[in-house]
């Protein structure tokens, strides 16, 4: 089998190459933005790490995860720009001088990067979000189980529930 030639039709982007690009060419993951982010999180009071992210996934909509954020307050506390204390047992992260500088000279860069990430659509409604987020985790994550049939079956329910939403949202009866 030549594996270059190869298409695996389960692929979560195969259906959706818009949805490929804007995943992976969104501004939250292109260089450097952590950082920006972090210090951001900070600016207001100290954060221990989960507060950090919780402060950013609040903020933007968007979580990093811990295996990015500890090795990034590391690289701040390098640079200078964030000092570390242990307060109940945990570790408090602090801009130092040298961090609220460097922001009050980007600031510019970073309030132009605050507005470019800001709050998805999505998260206006976080119970709708979260279900559309599980049904199609569910439909990707289970199509090796399709046939043509019940692809049919799930491509028929979903027109139909599309179009049912759409009445809910501009009040047309459903019958």
């Amino acid at each position: 089998m030549n594996y270059n030639s190869y298409q695996n039709p389960c692929r979560p982007w195969h259906h959706v190459p818009h949805l490929y690009k804007a995943w992976f060419k969104h501004p939250r993951r292109e260089h450097g933005h952590l950082k920006s982010l972090v210090l951001l999180a900070l600016q207001e009071r100290p954060l221990n790490g989960y507060e950090i992210i919780k402060a950013i996934e609040n903020k933007y909509g968007h979580a990093p995860g811990p295996a990015v954020v500890y090795p990034t307050l590391q690289l701040l506390e390098d640079q200078g720009y964030v000092g570390e204390s242990l307060h109940e047992n945990k570790k408090v992260y602090a801009l130092t001088e040298e961090g609220k500088k460097f922001l009050e000279e980007n600031r510019e860069r970073m309030d132009q990067l605050s507005a470019s990430l800001g709050q998805p659509p999505w998260n206006s409604l976080p119970g709708i979000g979260k279900r559309v987020a599980s049904l199609v985790g569910t439909i990707f994550s289970n199509c090796t189980y399709l046939d043509d049939a019940k692809t049919k079956q799930i491509e028929d329910l979903l027109d139909e529930t599309r179009k049912r939403v759409g009445d809910i949202i501009f009040e047309n009866k459903a019958d």
